[in-house]
């Protein structure tokens, strides 16, 4: 890149899904908290408003869009937003928009080709899980964009697209994620968690594809095998926010399973736990999985997705067949069962965190994409597909905050 360049610092716009406590999401913090801005000036769009993550986005120093996308994929809302977008991308000389799911990959690419400007990188951080005219969606915007990254080798795209992707692993800030046996006791009482019984947790949305009910059954077993005394800890929010506590009291767990919510202080949490579980039906490169390993927990994870990538099996966790309870409660009791082989499982996880998924290493290659794609040729306009927002300027139904 020429030193005129270097002077100018790039804009990237960045368009993440609703701004609540997630594995994409704490991803775009790192990324915030670690992107060199004498080279690039963050921007963060968001398609909904509200979620706790924004105060922190602001609290970076970002600025942040919020507008008011309805529920439907296509409707009047989507051409507002798509518009209110394409007058940001103007207004702010967008040099590349990174996208991350489907829905904000539609905004974003429409947008770019709208306003003239900006080059898309679509993010894809799960394995695909949507069908029907969603998956077609999704299907179209990894064909159209500039450059794609996956987190994780198992997520590469076919044909074409592949020799358009980079694979980025996830990073992890390992000052925040990491030991904290001194303050154990402390945050298990702080969470209202008992200090005997050995705690086991997991960390993701509450949707099927994350697979906690199966957590839930191999505890279950676990109970039916002698262990009554294990607790579990969930953390995070989704559709089944309901359903699975409902689940455990007809397993006969509703004492034994402490359902947390979203929460701003998952590093404190996996400290406060014995073992970490991923029982995940499909998955990218997890978050939450490798918070847990740089914590140094031991970990039991699904063979699914980009698990086998991080977890080097029974050397740095443990790896059971998805949607098998059996095997994973066989895990978790071996495991507990052997405090010492636990430990050293942990202490190998904390270091392949250390020399292969830093926080910082992964933005430095990130940031080598988005200024390569920067680089390229400008996209035409356009501006036929959307003609009355030729002139727009961002709308009073979007917010903005500096």
């Amino acid at each position: 890149m020429s030193s005129s360049s270097e002077a100018t610092p790039r804009t990237i716009a960045f368009f993440p899904p609703r701004l609540v406590t997630g594995g994409t999401q704490r991803h775009l913090l790192e990324v915030l908290k670690f992107l060199d801005r004498s080279r690039f000036r963050p921007i963060v769009i968001s398609a909904k408003r509200g979620g706790e993550l924004g105060r922190a986005i602001v609290a970076a120093d970002v600025e942040l869009v919020q507008l008011d996308l309805g529920e439907r994929m296509l409707s009047p809302d989507l051409v507002r937003c798509v518009r209110e977008t394409a007058a940001v991308f103007r207004e702010r000389r967008v040099d590349v928009v990174q996208c991350f799911q489907w829905r904000p990959a539609l905004i974003g690419m429409l947008a770019a080709r709208l306003a003239g400007r900006g080059r898309i990188v679509a993010g894809r951080r799960s394995a695909p899980v949507e069908q029907g005219g969603r998956g077609v969606v999704e299907d179209l915007v990894v064909r159209l964009a500039d450059r794609i990254i996956v987190n994780a080798e198992a997520l590469r795209p076919r044909g074409a697209a592949g020799a358009r992707t980079d694979v980025i692993p996830s990073g992890v800030d390992t000052e925040i994620f990491r030991p904290r046996a001194d303050a154990r006791e402390a945050t298990r009482a702080r969470l209202g968690l008992p200090s005997g019984p050995p705690i086991i947790g997991t960390v993701g949305r509450l949707e099927v594809r994350k697979g906690t009910d199966v957590l839930l059954e191999a505890v279950a077993e676990l109970r039916k095998k002698g262990l009554p005394e294990v607790r579990v800890v969930v953390v995070g929010d989704g559709p089944l926010r309901d359903e699975l506590p409902a689940l455990a009291a007809r397993l006969g767990l509703a004492d034994q399973v402490f359902m947390l919510g979203d929460r701003s202080d998952v590093h404190e949490v996996l400290g406060a736990l014995d073992l970490f579980v991923l029982p995940s039906r499909t998955e990218g490169m997890s978050n939450a999985l490798l918070e847990a390993m740089a914590t140094a927990l031991p970990v039991v994870a699904t063979a699914v997705g980009g698990n086998p990538e991080v977890v080097a099996a029974e050397t740095t966790g443990v790896l059971v067949p998805p949607d098998n309870s059996t095997a994973m409660a066989e895990a978790i009791a071996r495991l507990l069962a052997s405090p010492d082989a636990a430990a050293r499982l942990g202490v190998a996880a904390r270091a392949r965190v250390e020399d292969r998924y830093s926080a910082p290493a992964m933005v430095r290659r990130l940031e080598a994409v988005y200024a390569a794609v920067a680089d390229a040729a400008p996209r035409r306009s356009v501006g036929s597909a959307l003609p009355a927002a030729e002139n727009a300027r961002v709308s009073t139904d979007s917010e903005v905050y500096r």
